[in-house]
C-alpha cells in the first residue's frame, strides 16, 4: 500500500514544487478528495463542539440546495455518536425569491431562482450519499409562508444543537431568525454560510437580519466561533 500511494503521489509532489501544478483546476480537485471543504470542516468543528458541551437538540438547515452540507452534517453527528440528532431541511425548492428591499441597492451577487434543485433531486442526492431519508423531515415552500406556528407542531421540534442558515437574503434571514428563537439553547451554533457576500456591507444580507435580531432579543446574546471560506461565520448562542 505505501509503495503504491508513493508511486501515485511522488510525481504530483515534485510537479507541484517544481510547476504551477499546484493552482491548477486538476490539483484542486484531487486535493478536495482527501481534504475536507470549508463548510465541511466547519461543521466538523460544530458537531464535535456539540458533542463535548453535550448540547441536546436537532440540526437545522434554511437553504439546502442540493444537499452538500446537509449530507456532511448528517454523517458527522453519526461518526460522532451524537445518536438524538434529528435533521430537518426547510427550502423553496424552487432557488431564491426574487430580490428586493436593501439587498437590491447596489451590488447584487444574486439572482432570482439562483440554487434551484428540486425536492426529488435533494432526496435523490442524500440517498445515494447513504442518507437514512426516513431520520430527516423536509419543509417546502418559502419561508414567509411555511416558518410559522403550524410548522412549529407539525415538526415537534424541541430544541435546536446546530442552526445552519444559507438564506443569502436578509428577506430570507429574517423570518429564519424569528423561527428558531423558541429552539435556542445555551450551546447552540448558528451557522452563516453567507455572512460577507455583499462584498463585507453590515447592512445587507445575514449579518444585518443578525444584528436587528439581537437588538429585538435582548436576553439572546452570541460569540464568535469559527470563520470559515471565502464567507461563512458561526456564532455561539451563550444566553437565551
Amino acid at each position: 500500500m505505501k509503495k503504491l500511494l508513493r508511486f501515485i503521489f511522488k510525481p504530483l509532489f515534485f510537479a507541484w514544487r517544481k510547476s504551477t501544478f499546484r493552482y491548477s483546476a486538476d490539483f484542486v480537485q484531487l486535493r478536495n478528495s482527501f481534504v475536507y471543504k470549508p463548510t465541511e470542516e466547519v461543521l466538523r468543528h460544530v458537531l464535535d463542539f456539540v458533542r463535548i458541551g453535550k448540547v441536546d437538540g436537532d440540526y437545522l438547515e434554511f437553504g439546502v440546495a442540493e444537499g452538500s452540507s446537509f449530507t456532511a452534517a448528517y454523517h458527522f453527528a453519526k461518526y460522532l455518536g451524537l445518536t438524538t440528532m434529528r435533521f430537518h431541511a426547510f427550502d423553496s425548492f424552487e432557488g431564491l425569491p426574487e430580490i428586493k428591499g436593501v439587498d437590491k441597492e447596489g451590488y447584487e451577487p444574486f439572482t432570482k431562482g439562483e440554487f434551484a434543485y428540486d425536492l426529488a433531486y435533494f432526496r435523490n442526492y442524500l440517498s445515494e450519499r447513504k442518507v437514512n431519508l426516513d431520520e430527516i423531515t423536509t419543509t417546502k415552500g418559502f419561508y414567509e409562508s411555511t416558518l410559522n406556528e403550524s410548522t412549529k407542531q407539525l415538526l415537534g421540534i424541541k430544541k435546536a444543537a446546530v442552526v445552519m442558515i444559507d438564506c443569502d437574503l436578509y428577506e430570507s434571514t429574517v423570518p429564519v431568525l424569528d423561527f428558531i428563537v423558541d429552539y435556542l439553547q445555551q450551546g447552540t451554533v448558528l451557522i452563516f454560510d453567507d455572512w460577507y457576500c455583499f462584498r463585507g456591507d453590515p447592512d445587507k444580507g445575514e449579518e444585518r437580519a443578525l444584528n436587528e435580531w439581537l437588538i429585538k432579543n435582548p436576553t439572546v446574546k452570541v460569540r464568535e466561533f469559527h470563520k470559515y471560506g471565502s464567507g461563512g461565520i458561526s456564532f455561539i448562542v451563550y444566553a437565551v
